[in-house]
C-alpha cells in the first residue's frame, strides 16, 4: 500500500461485522543513542575557548579522507584566532560511533587559510559542502562570514575554500560586495552569508551553484530577509545572481518585519520534477501563532533562479500540527533528511533552539514528514523531554542551532542526524557542542481522517 494514500482499514469487529475507518498513515521517529562532541567529550578535547560557539553551523562533507565514514565541518564563528570573533571552522574526520578520529582547524592562523579576516567577521556562521567546483576529486566548502564589512557594515561575505584530503586549504576565493564578481547590491546589515547551501547545477553549465541567506535584508520592511541564488564559475567567482525576497524573485509568500527569511537554507532535491533543485528556507522570526515561533518556506525553483511556487510550514500553515511556543525560532536550522518513509518525498529537519522543553532555551529539533504537495503528514520532536533523547541538555544550550543529515553513520540501516548546541558550557561558558543522534527506524501509525462521515463509517459501509 502507498504510505500516503487514504485507505479503508479494519477498526473493530462487532458481532462479526467489520467496521472500517478512513485512515491516513502517520510517521514518527526517535533517538536510539547519542554521542556528544564538545571541549570535554567525543575525543574532541581542549580545543575551544569561552564564547567560541562551536556548533553554530554544520555540514556533511561526505568522505573526504576515503575511510568509508562521513566527515563533518563545524562552524565556530566567535573563535578569536588573530582577532575578536573572527571565527573558524573545524574539519572533523569521524568514527562510526560518532566520536572524532582526527581534526583540522581552519582560521586566520590555521589550516593553510591565507584569506584576510577581521574582528567581528564571524567566519563559520554558515558552512556547506559543495562538492568540487574544480573537478579534481577534492572537496570544496562554502563558509559564511555575515559580519564582514566589505562595502559597508555587516554586509557579509562567503568564502569558497578548496580543500585537500587532510582538510587543509589549497586555495580560497572571497565573495562579497567588493570581490568575485558579485554585481548585486548588498546593504548595511544584510548579513549575507548567514546561511549557504549548494543547489546543484541550476543553469546546466556543469558547475555547482549556491543559495546564500541574507536574513538582515530589508526588502519590503525591516529584517524581512532574503536569499541570493549565485550562478557560479569554476574558479569560485560569480557569473550572475538572482535575489529572492519580499519584493524580488517572484516570491509572493508575504513576509513581515523581523521574519529573518534566509537564516537557514537547505537543498530539498527536485520536488516537482522540473530538473531544478528546490529549497527549504528558514524564517525563525515569523509570528504565525505567536511571537517568533518561526516558519519554514518550501520554494519550488525555476532554472533562472526565481520561484515557481511556495508552501509555508508554520504553527498555522501547511498542516504542521506540532506545538510551537513563543520564541521557539523554528527554522533557525533546516536540512534535507532524505526519504525516511519511502514515499518518494524527502523529510525535513528543523531546529528550534529557543524551545523551552525542560528549561529555558534548551532547544529542540523537529523531524517533519512531508506529502507530495509539501504539506505536513506528521512530525516528531527531539528535545530534553521528548524523542527518547537522554542528553543531558542544560538551560540555554540552544540545541538545534544547526542540523544536518549524516546518512547512515553507524551502518544500522537508519539515517542519523547531527545537530549543534552552540551555547553548551562543556569546559567553559558558551564554548558550544555538537550532538550525533543515532536514530531508530521510522514507526508507522494511523489516524482517522477528519473528513470521514462517522455515521457512514459506523454503518459499516465506509466510503
Amino acid at each position: 500500500m502507498q504510505p500516503t494514500a487514504k485507505r479503508l482499514a479494519i477498526l473493530t469487529l462487532l458481532g462479526g461485522t467489520a467496521l472500517v475507518c478512513g485512515c491516513t498513515n502517520t510517521y514518527s521517529v526517535d533517538v536510539n543513542s547519542a554521542q556528544k562532541i564538545s571541549d570535554t567529550s567525543g575525543n574532541f578535547t581542549n580545543n575551544l575557548h569561552d564564547g567560541d560557539q562551536f556548533g553554530q553551523s554544520l555540514a556533511n562533507l561526505h568522505d573526504i579522507n576515503l575511510d568509508g565514514i562521513p566527515d563533518l565541518a563545524v562552524g565556530t564563528p566567535l573563535d578569536d584566532d588573530n582577532g575578536t570573533d573572527q571565527g573558524a571552522v573545524y574539519i572533523l574526520f569521524m568514527k562510526a560511533n560518532g566520536e572524532v578520529d582526527l581534526k583540522q582547524k581552519i582560521s586566520a592562523l590555521a589550516g593553510n587559510f591565507t584569506g584576510v579576516l577581521h574582528p567581528g567577521d564571524h567566519f563559520g556562521s554558515a558552512v556547506a559542502g559543495i562538492g568540487a567546483l574544480i573537478l579534481n576529486g577534492f572537496t570544496d566548502i562554502a563558509v559564511g562570514a555575515p559580519g564582514d564589512d566589505d562595502g559597508g557594515t555587516d554586509r557579509g561575505a562567503v568564502w569558497i575554500l578548496h580543500l585537500d584530503r587532510q582538510g587543509l586549504v589549497l586555495s580560497q576565493q572571497k565573495i562579497s560586495a567588493l570581490s568575485a564578481g558579485l554585481t548585486t547590491t548588498l546593504t548595511d546589515g544584510d548579513q549575507f552569508g548567514s546561511a549557504v547551501t549548494a543547489m546543484g547545477d541550476l543553469d546546466g553549465d556543469g558547475i555547482i551553484d549556491l543559495a546564500v541567506g541574507a536574513p538582515g535584508n530589508s526588502d519590503g520592511g525591516t529584517g524581512r530577509g532574503a536569499i541570493w541564488i549565485l550562478l557560479m564559475n569554476s574558479n569560485g567567482t560569480v557569473k550572475t545572481t538572482q535575489k529572492i525576497s519580499d519584493t524580488a524573485g517572484n516570491f509572493n509568500g508575504g513576509l513581515h518585519n523581523g521574519d529573518r527569511f534566509g537564516a537557514a537554507i537547505a537543498d530539498m532535491g527536485d520536488l516537482d520534477g522540473n530538473g531544478v533543485q528546490d529549497l527549504a528556507v528558514g524564517a525563525p522570526g515569523d509570528d504565525d501563532g505567536g511571537t517568533d515561533r518561526g516558519a519554514v518556506w518550501i520554494l519550488l525553483m525555476k532554472h533562472d533562479g526565481t520561484v515557481s511556487s511556495s508552501q509555508k510550514l508554520s504553527q498555522t500553515q501547511g498542516q504542521f500540527a506540532g506545538l510551537l511556543g513563543d520564541g521557539d525560532q523554528f527554522g533557525t536550522g533546516v536540512t534535507n533528511l532524505g526519504d525516511l518513509n519511502n514515499d518518494g518525498v524527502p523529510e525535513l529537519g528543523v531546529g528550534a533552539p529557543d524551545n523551552v522543553d525542560g528549561g529555558p532555551k534548551r532547544g529542540a529539533i523537529w523531524v517533519v514528514f512531508l506529502r507530495q504537495d509539501r504539506t505536513v503528514i506528521s512530525s516528531s520532536r527531539v528535545s530534553s523531554t521528548q524523542g527518547n533523547f537522554q542528553g543531558p541538555l542544560h538551560d540555554n544550550d540552544q540545541f538545534g542551532t544547526a542540523l544536518i543529515s549524516l546518512g547512515d553513520l553507524n551502518k544500522d540501516g537508519t539515517v542519523d542526524i547531527a545537530t549543534g548546541a552552540s551555547l553548551d558550557d562543556d569546559g567553559g561558558t558558551d564554548r558550544g557542542a555538537a550532538w550525533v543522534l543515532f536514530m531508530n527506524p521510522v514507526v508507522v501509525g494511523q489516524r482517522v481522517d477528519p473528513d470521514v462521515d462517522m455515521a457512514t463509517l459506523f454503518s459499516g459501509r465506509g466510503y
